[in-house]
């Protein structure tokens, strides 16, 4: 039997418009649908089902529970390659600290470990060889806890929308995320990681 993909399944309830538009559609009827809806919906950083072709519309109701989704057109940003080649995942998560906080009395749990892309800014042509799993190194990640790793992804998305680093340094093509504290947090052993750990 022919494997239907979330793309056609999401088509196919929501019915966008050609430029990518649908109305709305309540949970109740996503739910009854062929469309994985879990306790915790089935969105992650804004993108739901895993398809990150429609900017994703999300109406919350009581409790700032999902009470509805719509299709808000194409996402026309660049789509990147997120996967982590399988030996560069093992081999950090043998390390029992986040970079972060590399000194901390208490290891990480394995469920805490998350494998981070050093380079936030990965819409920078610097970094777009990561995209290729073939030319990645390990050098080009990180072990982090959850918690480490969220306040990097929000730091990060406010680099690119302002072209200011965390560290204050104005963005630069040439130079990119090489030597923010963020990225490469071993340079800076002993005054910003405690910053950055509160």
């Amino acid at each position: 039997m022919m494997r239907i993909s979330n793309k056609s399944k999401v088509d196919s309830l929501f019915r966008p418009n050609k430029e990518g538009y649908s109305d709305k559609v309540d949970v109740e009827e996503i739910m009854n649908s062929n469309l994985p809806w879990g306790k915790n919906g089935a969105g992650r950083r804004g993108v739901f089902f895993n398809v990150p072709q429609y900017n994703w519309g999300v109406e919350r109701g009581k409790g700032n529970a999902i009470a509805s989704l719509k299709l808000d057109g194409f996402n026309n940003a660049t789509i990147f390659n997120q996967t982590i080649r399988k030996d560069i995942k093992d081999k950090l998560k043998q390390k029992t600290r986040s970079n972060f906080a590399p000194d901390c009395l208490v290891p990480l749990v394995d469920k805490d470990k998350e494998i981070d892309h050093r380079w936030g800014r990965k819409d920078s042509p610097l970094y777009s060889r990561i995209n290729d799993t073939k030319k990645q190194s390990i050098d080009d990640f990180q072990l982090l806890s959850h918690s480490h790793n969220q306040l990097k992804r929000e730091e990060c998305k406010k680099c690119k929308e302002t072209n200011v680093r965390w560290d204050k340094v104005k963005w630069d093509n040439n130079v990119g995320c090489a030597g923010c504290p963020l990225a490469q947090p071993e340079l800076y052993r002993g005054g910003v990681l405690t910053k950055v750990s509160l």
